[in-house]
């Protein structure tokens, strides 16, 4: 399938408590509404000025979104938050502006008030059709939740974050959430990606990880250039509302999603429509954007590898998560080695000794992956990552810092894991 404009976005899972569908934009609905840095690094005492764009194409504007629409706009650092009182328009964009004084990090998050569109029910089935939701709406009239009176209110809100540095080597802010309804989080130090790193997000709405909700991530080229989706894969989230993000270009980035869900009674709408984005930024090499390390020259066919490789590594981690034991193991080659807790086990060893433990202990305790950092050499690839693992075990309090590598080998078929070591430290 091949996108002129922008990417569709397919229906979502839908529960009996929350039905959702990931829609794309279109100029006969919504469009999407990113913040867009003029400068993704300032000076301190310097202005932090941020476009909001509003269109179905990344990261251009279409019309200005009206001051009075703005409901929230703050500056969050790691310790404090402060609003944002200078906005105005320029041309087709909303300006906000903003000076702070220390150096770090800095989160902008914006929230616009909601607006109601009021709809035919066969309208609202045309929504679902036009939108690539062919799912949603099987669904939904399999279900008896599609509506059947003369017409529906449809509410719609937009919430958008992203991240700026000011100055160098202050306090990181990557991991304060902004509270918006619906919320794209990262689990790792956005300035930090680079070329072939994967970008771990966590999907939250009304503060609760959303489980298997469709994302969709894209670039744009710095410089004034729109995104160049092509082919760009659709995300979904895992059980703890997680989704990895492979960073296979340089650029101007942005997360983005659409949940709709049933509007609460006596709420004054029938359906809920929550847009959430997240831009941030991939720096060339040397150029100074944000900590960074050297980028990796990545090809078509590396950046293919990569991929594919990373997500081997994710599909093992689910597998534990989700006690599928089963699938845990034919990730492994026949002759992988796993180390752990200083001892060191064959494939038919650890099925019979470490896995169980694993299992419980993954189902039970929450950790925050980092980025997945693959290295390929032939048939031979490497994946390096780090964790940070909180909560209770066998009535065991768990703080701790981990660190994964995984060996893979490639075959007819695609990778296997041949090699894994991880190792963990007590945090202070």
């Amino acid at each position: 399938m091949t996108h002129s404009r922008r990417v569709l976005r397919p229906a979502l899972r839908a529960g009996a408590a929350l039905i959702a569908v990931v829609a794309a934009a279109t100029a006969l609905f919504a469009h999407d509404f990113w913040l867009v840095p003029d400068a993704f690094r300032v000076t301190p005492g310097g202005w932090i000025e941020v476009r909001g764009q509003t269109s179905s194409l990344f990261p251009t504007s279409e019309s200005a979104v009206a001051l009075d629409r703005v409901a929230d706009a703050r500056v969050i650092s790691a310790g404090s938050e402060e609003a944002i009182r200078n906005l105005s328009h320029s041309g087709t964009s909303l300006v906000l502006r903003s000076r702070p004084a220390t150096p770090g990090q800095r989160i902008v998050a914006v929230r616009l008030h909601p607006r109601s569109a009021r709809e035919s029910a066969e309208s609202f089935r045309r929504y679902l059709e036009l939108e690539g939701a062919p799912e949603a709406l099987e669904r939904y009239g399999r279900e008896g939740l599609l509506p059947t009176r003369d017409s529906v209110t449809r509410r719609y809100a937009k919430y958008a974050k992203t991240f700026v540095e000011v100055g160098r080597g202050g306090p990181r802010a990557w991991e304060r959430v902004a509270g918006h309804p619906l919320e794209i989080v990262p689990l790792a130090d956005p300035s930090t990606v680079v070329l072939g790193d994967t970008l771990t997000v966590r999907l939250l709405y009304r503060g609760r990880p959303l489980a298997h909700a469709r994302l969709h991530a894209g670039a744009a080229p710095r410089g004034g250039g729109t995104g160049v989706l092509g082919e760009d894969p659709h995300l979904e989230t895992d059980g703890n509302g997680v989704a990895h993000v492979f960073i296979d270009r340089i650029g101007l980035w942005n997360v983005r999603t659409l949940q709709i869900v049933p509007a609460d009674r006596g709420s004054g709408a029938d359906w809920d429509a929550h847009w959430a984005t997240m831009v941030f930024d991939v720096p060339q090499r040397g150029s100074g954007m944000g900590p960074g390390r050297p980028a990796p020259a990545v090809g078509n066919q590396a950046r293919s590898d990569s991929a594919a490789a990373a997500a081997v590594v994710e599909r093992f981690h689910r597998a534990l998560a989700t006690g599928d034991s089963a699938a845990a193991l034919a990730l492994l080659a026949p002759e992988a080695t796993i180390l752990e807790s200083g001892g060191v086990e064959t494939r038919a060893e650890y099925r019979g000794h470490h896995l169980p433990g694993d299992i419980e202990f993954a189902r039970a305790v929450r950790s925050e992956r980092g980025p997945v950092r693959v290295t390929i050499r032939d048939n031979v690839a490497w994946a390096v990552s780090t964790s940070t693992t909180q909560g209770e075990f066998r009535g065991r309090q768990i703080n701790s810092s981990g660190a994964e590598l995984m060996v893979l080998t490639r075959n007819g078929t695609g990778w296997l894991i041949a090699g894994i070591h991880w190792s963990s430290r007590t945090r202070r």
